[in-house]
């Protein structure tokens, strides 16, 4: 306490009194007013980062909302309009991304399933669309205001759609080699057939085209006879007639329906010419 006595009597002489009135209370002062001025600089820097920061943010929201509501009517829109669709989607995805905010990528994953869900949906526009379209809207406010408990239903959200796609690839995947399966048996059931039905082909050697037409022809496969001339005809019913001399039978009977020459008809009809 010795000390103590001692500088209350120094701080009270003359001396020590300018010197604390001169030096240390400025000095405080000056110390108290940097801290008190870093302070408000703070405060107001804080204050434009979070409004810049809620700007970018409702940039980023509105043009997921924009292109949420551009995909709620996709299949009634043009190529340029999709692609102009496509571009904003993407876009604001980046910038909701790019954001300094707890669960932004979080929830820029979500916004990214809910609109190509809605892209799916949007051939039938019904009640269910535009209750999507509502709810990814006030999602997306509400992670605004409270990133950190937003961020916990977009996580939970996305875990459970993980697993429900992961549950569909399982099924598609079996039902795809199923169908694989059956195309293969299907494939080697109409193959077996097909290759018993094709005829032996024949070792023997095929014969030369003059044997071939020496050979015998069957009356089912023999071609048409060509029509035989005149001077064949008559051959043949002189020779027919000579033969009939030779037997008892009536050469006017046998010769009926055989081709006679004029000179024959004449003498049979008037003998004693």
């Amino acid at each position: 306490m010795q000390w103590w006595n001692s500088f209350v009597e120094w701080a009270s002489s003359d001396a020590g009194w300018r010197i604390v009135s001169g030096a240390v209370v400025p000095f405080v002062a000056i110390v108290l007013a940097g801290v008190i001025a870093a302070l408000i600089g703070r405060a107001a820097m804080r204050r434009v980062v979070a409004m810049h920061e809620d700007e970018a943010k409702a940039t980023a929201v509105a043009g997921i909302v924009s292109a949420a509501r551009k995909a709620a009517i996709w299949s009634s829109l043009g190529p340029e309009e999709r692609a102009y669709a496509d571009h904003l989607a993407q876009e604001s995805e980046v910038r909701l991304r790019l954001l300094p905010v707890s669960g932004a990528g979080t929830a820029a994953s979500w916004a990214e399933h809910e609109i190509a869900e809605l892209k799916r949906n949007s051939a039938s526009f019904s009640y269910e669309s535009g209750h999507a379209l509502d709810e990814l809207r006030d999602r997306l406010v509400e992670w605004q205001n409270k990133p950190g408990r937003a961020k916990k239903l977009f996580k939970a959200d996305l875990e459970r759609w993980s697993y429900e796609e992961a549950d569909v690839d399982k099924g598609l995947d079996a039902r795809q080699k199923a169908w694989d399966a059956e195309q293969a048996a299907t494939a080697s059931h109409e193959s077996r057939p097909t290759r018993s039905a094709q005829p032996a082909q024949s070792t023997q050697p095929a014969a030369p085209a003059y044997e071939q037409w020496r050979a015998p022809v069957s009356p089912s496969t023999r071609p048409a006879d060509e029509p035989t001339p005149a001077r064949e005809t008559r051959t043949t019913a002189v020779v027919t007639s000579s033969s009939d001399d030779d037997t008892d039978v009536d050469p006017d009977t046998t010769s009926y329906g055989q081709q006679v020459s004029a000179q024959d008809v004449r003498r049979r009809t008037t003998p004693d010419a």
